[in-house]
């Protein structure tokens, strides 16, 4: 890992402290993602920096080599790929690159999902996904749909429209909706 990977890590983790940990009235005075702060504090989360791209939607890519490391790891429930270049895909490409890798990934029972800097995804006017880099977070579908039920029972989607619950996957029938 160069000095420049550790410094995006960084920046990302501080995102993370910064804003996706912090409590929000939009989400029933819930950080946006409330499982976040333990999960980067227990140190759960492996960090990459690896400059993804369109190429590498195929099940023999490195990428998919990455993934599925990550998924043979007992120590880490979610793995950040943040990619060098900010704007090596716009937010649109981002997400068709979300969705393919979905596709390649969902047997695994994994999922993928992204962010981007211009990501336009909000809630009520907060944008969630709109991180300091490019990345891809893949999480165990499972954790997630575990997770998401427990937050359905709280404040945290009070807030959302349809379409925003429509867009992460409720209600859900897929394992590659998120």
């Amino acid at each position: 890992m160069t000095n420049s990977d550790s410094e995006i890590i960084n920046i990302m983790i501080e995102y993370m402290q910064d804003f996706i940990e912090k409590p929000h009235p939009v989400f029933g005075d819930m950080p946006i993602c409330p499982f976040t702060q333990k999960a980067r504090q227990q140190e759960t989360i492996s960090y990459q920096v690896y400059d993804f791209s369109t190429r590498e939607l195929k099940p023999d890519s490195q990428l998919v080599k990455l993934i599925n490391d990550f998924n043979s790891s007992i120590k880490h429930e979610a793995l950040l790929i943040i990619h060098h270049d900010k704007q090596a895909m716009t937010p649109d490409e981002t997400e068709q690159f979300v969705e393919s890798l979905n596709e390649i990934i969902s047997h695994t029972g994994l999922v993928a999902f992204g962010g981007h800097p211009h990501d336009e995804f909000n809630i009520q006017g907060l944008y969630t996904r709109q991180a300091p880099y490019l990345h891809v977070i893949i999480q165990s579908y499972q954790i997630i749909k575990t997770t998401s039920d427990v937050l359905q029972k709280t404040r945290y989607y009070q807030n959302w429209s349809s379409e925003n619950l429509k867009y992460v996957g409720f209600p859900r029938n897929t394992p590659t909706q998120v």
